[in-house]
Parts: structure tokens; C-alpha cells; sequence
């Protein structure tokens, strides 16, 4: 209670006095929204948010505007770390837990940086655990780390079933949402790790609009919007090929080692592979 929070840019008020005290905005990251509520809570300004408020929103309904948000959202991310993490640290006005959430928030985005590093290594590291059974008691430790998906799963449980009810039924059609979830954000990891990359170096790019489409009222007029992007990114090649290799990850867990196989990481190879596969192949097939 008490630590930082963001406004995104989908909905809210933000007084005009707040805005003028925390410096107005400022257009040297991609995230100008998260900045500014950064510099305000720095101001002691205190956000509310109402759980209880709706506002209508649109999803990108073509994996290209998807694409352009998330890199976006990932690259401005990492910008904001760069720019405001001496000021989280040094200020004066917040407790060591703040300044920890605060910096953690802001380093968010990376997150796909290190899935990304994970899943490459994740398929040497099965060759190597069953060639090197010395070596085994590391890999056991190492396994710690799920309980962060299990985390992710409890606390997203608790978020669904707060707005759509608990029971069986639910918590079987949660189920489905989240592995769905994270198997389309591992897929995004490649894409959203250069945004990040990009943004930590400190390498500026134009602010890429997402298009809207209020299909509503436009129906199927949607294609001559003018922000879509025509031409395909040079990264679904790669993208494409990771689907391969994150394939091959899971043929392996059926013929490594000499007890009949190794199913550990079957379940995060097959994310990974329908994650991967869903990006690529919606990338060459979504007709704009």
C-alpha cells in the first residue's frame, strides 16, 4: 500500500494543478503518461484508483498495431528506467519498499528480455542436465524459479475471480485465459526484447500511434485506416524460426537422457512454441 502506480493513458482525470507541479509533460520517452505519474508521486501527489469504473476500450484487432503498441509500451519502459531511476532512489520522500517497488515497476518491461535469454538457454541446459548427471542438484535449485509463474497464476486468479466470480467453471475458463495469455506474451518476447534493448541504450524512435478502429461505427472499413503498417517486420523471420527451434525443445524432452525422457520444461517449450507460432503466423497472414 502506498507505492506507485501509473496512469496508462486509457482512462482518467488528472488535475491540471498536479500536472504543472510534477513539470508538465515531457516527450523524452515513449511513455510519457508513466514519466509523468513518476515525477508527480515524487511531488508526494497521490493517484485513486477506482476498481468499480469502467471505461469502453479497443484491443488491436491485427497483429501489426499489436506490434506497434508493444514496442512502444516496452522500449518507453526501459526509457523511463533510464531517466528516472537516480530519482527514485535519491528522493527523500519515500521508504526503502517504495523505492524497491518503484524500481522493479519500472524495470517491468525487461521482463521479456529475460524470458527471451531463458528460453534459448532452456534447451542446452536440458541436453546438459541429462549428460552431466553430477550436475543435476544445480538444475533442482534452479527450478525455484516457477513459483513466479505461480505466483503470476494466484495473484491473476484472484483479480478474475474478484470480477467475474470463483467456482469450478470459472476457474477451468481462467485457466485456459492464462495459459492462452502467457503463451502469447512469451511469443511477443523477441519483438518486445529489442524494444527494451533500444530503450536502455538510450536509442530514440518516433512515437508509432496504435490505430484505432471503432469498428462500430466504421464496420468493415477498418483496412484503409492510415496507421496500419503495410509491410511486414524483417523480425517474423526470426520469429518464425524460434517457433522452430522451441518445436525441436519439445521433441527433445522425448529423447534426452536415458530414463525415458525429460518432460520438466515440455510445458514452457510448448508455450513458447505456440507463442512464437501464433506471432509469426499471424504476421504473414493478417491481410491489411
Amino acid at each position: 500500500k502506498g507505492h506507485f502506480i501509473n496512469f496508462n493513458g486509457t482512462a482518467g482525470i488528472w488535475r491540471k494543478e498536479t500536472i504543472i507541479d510534477a513539470g508538465n509533460w515531457e516527450g523524452d520517452t515513449l511513455t510519457e503518461d508513466l514519466d509523468l505519474s513518476y515525477r508527480a508521486q515524487l511531488k508526494n501527489w497521490k493517484f485513486k484508483y477506482l476498481e468499480d469504473v469502467t471505461t469502453p476500450a479497443e484491443l488491436p484487432i491485427v497483429i501489426s498495431a499489436a506490434r506497434s503498441q508493444q514496442f512502444r509500451w516496452n522500449k518507453g519502459g526501459a526509457e523511463n528506467f533510464r531517466k528516472m531511476f537516480k530519482r527514485v532512489v535519491s528522493s527523500s520522500n519515500i521508504d526503502f519498499k517504495t523505492k524497491l517497488h518503484g524500481v522493479l515497476h519500472l524495470l517491468n518491461s525487461t521482463m521479456f528480455l529475460n524470458v527471451l535469454i531463458v528460453g534459448l538457454l532452456s534447451i542446452p541446459m536440458l541436453y546438459i542436465k541429462n549428460e552431466y548427471a553430477h550436475l543435476r542438484v544445480y538444475f533442482i535449485v534452479m527450478s525455484f524459479f516457477v513459483i513466479s509463474t505461480i505466483i503470476f497464476f494466484i495473484c491473476y486468479w484472484y483479480m478474475y475471480k474478484n470480477t467475474y466470480g470463483g467456482g469450478f467453471k470459472n476457474f477451468i475458463s481462467y485457466i485456459g485465459m492464462f495459459f492462452t495469455f502467457f503463451s502469447i506474451a512469451m511469443g511477443f518476447s523477441l519483438h518486445n526484447s529489442i524494444a527494451v534493448i533500444e530503450g536502455h541504450l538510450g536509442k530514440r524512435s518516433e512515437f508509432v500511434r496504435t490505430p484505432k478502429f471503432n469498428l462500430a461505427a466504421v464496420g468493415g472499413n477498418w483496412k484503409t485506416n492510415k496507421y496500419l503498417k503495410k509491410k511486414i517486420s524483417r523480425n517474423v523471420i526470426l520469429e518464425g524460426i524460434l517457433m522452430l527451434y522451441f518445436g525441436f525443445g519439445m521433441y527433445s524432452a522425448f529423447i534426452v537422457g536415458d530414463q525415458g525422457g525429460d518432460f520438466g520444461l515440455f510445458p514452457f517449450h510448448l508455450m513458447l512454441f505456440i507463442g512464437f507460432g501464433f506471432v509469426f503466423f499471424r504476421s504473414i497472414t493478417d491481410k491489411q
